[in-house]
């Protein structure tokens, strides 16, 4: 520990889904469950961010056309199979199925998957995430204050936001470079990890974007947790289910929660400190000490996030 360490006091959560609240209302209601998970009061706060979806939302139908292109060429570039998409969608619904916060709750088992609706060639119905609401909210605070909390359990070890580099093909470019760059995610992953002295190995969960089930797979690479054409053998052996070498995420991602632009990353690291702090309940995944979350969006943003004892 040093002066300079941060902590995660507070985690609070609205349950994604549709719901009757206005955003604000759903955020209210996430920063006082996180005030109440801290032990503290409004006016202790020293400081404040807040984001909303109407930040910003990209065009649904031209992202989902543009995102299957790229899995439908990584497939074939990688020798991956499409049965692999569905792999990732089945478990996340089993995951999800043990998150009170999530909003698809109910399993959907493989072949239900593998024969629904073909979308966007290779991503059929069930390997969507919805447009969804929901609420999310964290309270950090200096190691002398974690202390005096009895909330010392969840240190940021590292946490970087990188863009697109010159060559890299990310959302609404209108071509693919001869000469490819790195992805701002593996720019990201690589900056957390030298940041916490740490690398994927070290690493006991974690949350990976996945708006469709084919970003699950490619960000499984570019976090360093596999090389590429590696996912299929993974998926089959279970290794990122809960019991799994690397469970990922584990409360159905955003495959099963929806994504509310502005309270999906923070879902992402909320459930990390319920992971690190052994409360996830059915969903717990057995001795998390360090846990890692990734997020993307356009028009080639990747922020990662590393905690943990």
């Amino acid at each position: 520990m040093s002066k300079n360490d941060v902590y995660i006091v507070g985690a609070g959560i609205h349950p994604f889904g549709r719901h009757d609240l206005s955003g604000l209302d759903q955020g209210v209601f996430a920063v006082r469950e996180a005030l109440q998970d801290a032990s503290m009061d409004w006016p202790s706060i020293q400081f404040a961010f807040g984001g909303s979806s109407a930040a910003g939302a990209a065009d649904a139908m031209m992202t989902s056309q543009f995102f299957a292109l790229i899995i439908r060429r990584f497939l074939d570039q990688f020798g991956i199979s499409e049965e692999s998409l569905g792999r990732v969608s089945e478990k996340a619904f089993e995951n999800a199925a043990k998150a009170p916060h999530a909003w698809r709750r109910q399993p959907v088992d493989f072949d239900t998957i593998m024969s629904s609706q073909m979308l966007s060639d290779p991503l059929r119905k069930f390997m969507f995430c919805s447009p969804a609401e929901g609420g999310a909210a964290l309270i950090l605070a200096s190691e002398k204050k974690a202390r005096e909390l009895g909330r010392t359990e969840c240190r940021i070890h590292g946490a970087a936001v990188r863009t697109r580099p010159e060559g890299s093909f990310e959302v609404f470019a209108p071509s693919l470079s001869v000469k490819r760059g790195q992805s701002p995610t593996e720019l990201a992953s690589v900056a957390a990890f030298e940041m916490a002295g740490l690398g994927p190995d070290d690493i006991d969960v974690a949350q990976l974007q996945d708006t469709e089930s084919g970003a699950e797979i490619k960000h499984m690479a570019e976090n360093g947790y596999c090389k590429d054409g590696e996912q299929e053998q993974e998926l089959l052996d279970g290794e990122a289910k809960l019991d799994g070498r690397l469970p990922v995420n584990t409360d159905g991602g955003c495959l099963a929660c929806g994504e509310p632009i502005g309270a999906s990353g923070l879902r992402q690291v909320y459930e990390n400190v319920i992971q690190v702090r052994g409360s996830a309940g059915d969903r717990q995944v057995e001795d998390v000490q360090i846990a890692y979350s990734q997020v993307y969006g356009a028009p080639g943003l990747s922020a990662v996030c590393v905690i943990g004892a």
